[in-house]
């Protein structure tokens, strides 16, 4: 995570966050299982996946939501707080597959006078399958992050 936090003059509309290429492995799924208390075999037990017509352990939807909100975090610094993280999932993703997330940003506003980046995100195989779609983020700066009172009367006129 960036120690810097963004401000609202830094940021451009249609900037592209640095990507995230993670690679979904046994062991990271059994990390995820631990801290999120979801102890489904078919997420870790790769014999019981096949049993139940999988090919292969596979994610939990919720660990899409992670990436995706350590994606506008890391990006936004550790002063910005999510407001508002929504995304649908369209694909499984299996152990060892990897998976690529990227953002962008869509607009930015002043909301009761703090500073709100909108993010669209997508995360997809590296094969380029769809894995989340719609997703976005509604991610507040920090309050030295907002805009100067020169800048919000040049934006309201």
């Amino acid at each position: 995570m960036t120690m810097v936090s963004k401000t609202y003059e830094s940021v451009t509309e249609g900037e592209v966050l640095p990507l995230i290429s993670y690679t979904v492995n046994l062991h990271s799924l059994v990390k995820y299982a631990a801290a999120t208390w979801d102890f489904h075999r078919y997420h870790y037990d790769a014999e019981f996946a096949k049993s139940v017509g999988m090919p292969a352990p596979f994610a939990d939807g919720q660990m899409f939501g992670a990436l995706l909100a350590r994606l506008v975090m890391s990006w936004a610094g550790r002063d910005a707080f999510m407001r508002r993280l929504q995304y649908r999932q369209n694909a499984t993703v299996f152990a060892d597959e990897t998976i690529i997330v990227t953002g962008q940003v869509r607009r930015k506003s002043m909301d009761g006078g703090k500073p709100v980046i909108h993010v669209v995100m997508a995360v997809t195989k590296a094969d380029g399958t769809s894995v989340i779609r719609d997703a976005t983020a509604q991610v507040e700066l920090a309050p030295e992050a907002a805009p100067s009172a020169a800048m919000q009367r040049d934006e309201a006129q």
